[in-house]
């Protein structure tokens, strides 16, 4: 029987490594292997650490898991990327890109240029007819070359830069056909919780929490009074059931409201949907009390993920079984090697996969060069030596008119792309002018409105009609604002009107009010031109 081990999927974690691979056979999945290697217990693996721990214990994971293999896909955890699921009008891939980069900006902490991103098309949008679907991932590029590195000394070729939580979901798409309602999934870690929100077969939300077994071990500790290894004994064999307790221990109940309520905030993100399903993910889902609390506050009885049960023809090749819940988000990413995952997501670096194609056509183009040599030196010993100049000539010339005709082909290519920019460059512009029309009037208002005046309401409708209110010494300095205001170039009309002079006590005042009413331009006006200076009084 032949069977095919694929490249190994990769885990890091805050406190321990993770593997596994599967060995496929005939179209089926015949053997999962996996282990774990714990990291040093003042270690911490962030951007910039030392890497040798990180790289030390997966090596030490592939040994005790009998792995070889030179390729790998890596899986970031959930909460160190930006996943955003929206919809964007249908488009081909390229120009998807630069729309979601465009978006992109306005949901990130930092600039779009230091992260890397990559999405995937989920299908028509079910809240926005007419649009798609998008989910777009992204992370920052330190952190992904920090990744690079440690496959790189590991001597691995790092096939994609997945994430954690889609594995996840291949791993739900594994269990039976989904009821209707949406589906929960739930990954308890050590540092965070992963939640995944899916509704028939597609992937609604997925988020991470900063709500995990490190917490309640630290609220153990806080509401019994013991030493932090005691708190991490008793959460394991009591959990919460301490909750029986009287009187209730504030801390573990804070915990897990918190986690019930981001549980059910999470299922009503995208809509009233009933919960029909929940699954458990993890050595956690096994926490004492945990599905009790679950089942007690939605109704539906939890159902924990477990690899045996998803690979019921394969041969787990592991410690034990707790190691396999433990590594259950490792063997799913393995999933995507065996051709078998839903997801193409990758975070490689577009440079990094420009360099590999060009080191495979210089390999190409160096096997070509050698055959090439080896047939002229045929030609040569077997033909006279002018004609073998002449023949190579000839060659020569006809390689030179295929690489003009090449560059010739590229430049036209170039040329029809500069046009396409350019038109959707015009067709963008807009958008961006009415995006900020709104703070550029605000600065004009400011510039050119006269040192008496006060203005008591700015008011700006949908419809792009701006209402402007307020007081001024006299009704020719109120105009002056209308004719300044007229003049600016974001401004396509501007009326002035109910100009009134200021009573009080039965005496006009040296002041007057005024409602001042302008139409925004999308269109910035070339030059200034005059406005009506309208007066409901019938002065002009």
């Amino acid at each position: 029987m032949l069977a095919f081990a694929r490249a190994v999927s990769i885990e890091i974690e805050s406190h321990a490594v993770k593997v596994a691979q599967l060995v496929e056979s005939r179209g089926r999945i015949r053997a999962v292997r996996f282990a774990e290697h714990p990291l040093p217990a003042d270690y911490r693996w962030e951007v910039g650490a030392d890497r040798q721990p990180v790289v030390e214990a997966i090596r030490r994971a592939l040994t005790r898991a009998g792995i070889r293999a030179r390729k790998a896909v890596i899986a970031l955890p959930r909460r160190q990327v930006t996943a955003r699921i929206s919809p964007f009008p249908p488009a081909d891939r390229s120009d998807l890109e630069r729309v979601v980069g465009y978006d992109l900006a306005d949901h990130i902490p930092f600039p779009v240029d230091q992260v890397v991103v990559d999405l995937q098309t989920l299908g028509p949008s079910r809240e926005e007819p007419g649009l798609t679907d998008v989910l777009v991932v992204a992370a920052q590029r330190e952190l992904i070359r920090e990744y690079l590195g440690v496959a790189e000394e590991l001597g691995l070729r790092l096939t994609a830069l997945a994430v954690d939580a889609l594995a996840l979901d291949d791993l739900t798409r594994l269990v039976e056909a989904e009821p209707a309602g949406a589906t929960v999934t739930v990954a308890i870690g050590r540092r965070a919780t992963t939640i995944n929100i899916s509704e028939q077969g597609r992937l609604r939300l997925t988020r991470s929490i900063g709500l995990a077994a490190q917490q309640l071990t630290r609220a153990v500790q806080e509401d019994l009074g013991v030493t932090a290894d005691e708190a991490q004994r008793v959460m394991w064999a009591q959990g919460l059931r301490l909750l029986d307790r009287e009187p209730r221990p504030p801390r573990i109940a804070a915990w897990l409201d918190n986690l019930l309520g981001d549980i059910r905030r999470s299922a009503l993100s995208f809509g009233p949907a009933a919960v029909s399903r929940i699954m458990l993910a993890g050595a956690e889902a096994e926490l004492p009390g945990l599905k009790e609390a679950i089942q007690a506050e939605f109704g539906v009885e939890p159902t924990r993920l477990d690899a045996a049960e998803l690979f019921p023809q394969a041969e787990l090749s592991g410690e034990s079984a707790q190691t396999s819940d433990r590594c259950l988000v490792a063997i799913g990413q393995g999933l995507r090697s065996v051709g078998r995952s839903a997801w193409t997501i990758s975070l490689l670096p577009r440079e990094v996969l420009q360099a590999r194609r060009a080191r495979r056509l210089r390999r190409v183009g160096a096997l070509a060069a050698v055959l090439a040599v080896a047939g002229m030196a045929g030609a040569y010993m077997l033909a006279a030596r002018t004609l073998a100049r002449r023949t190579e000539t000839v060659s020569q010339l006809r390689e030179k008119a295929r690489a003009a005709a090449a560059q010739r082909a590229y430049a036209e290519e170039l040329d029809a792309e500069r046009e396409r920019f350019r038109a959707q460059l015009g067709a963008l512009e807009p958008a961006r002018l009415s995006r900020y029309a709104a703070l550029e009037l605000l600065n004009t208002i400011a510039f050119y409105a006269p040192d008496e005046i006060v203005l008591s309401r700015f008011t700006l409708q949908p419809d792009r009609s701006l209402e402007v209110r307020g007081s001024a010494p006299s009704s020719a300095v109120a105009a002056d604002l209308q004719q300044a205001l007229g003049g600016s170039p974001l401004v396509a009309n501007a009326q002035l009107l109910n100009v009134a002079d200021i009573t009080k006590g039965g005496q006009k005042r040296q002041a007057v009010t005024f409602s001042l009413r302008a139409e925004l331009g999308i269109q910035r006006k070339a030059a200034s031109r005059a406005t009506v200076l309208a007066d409901r009084r019938g002065g002009t």
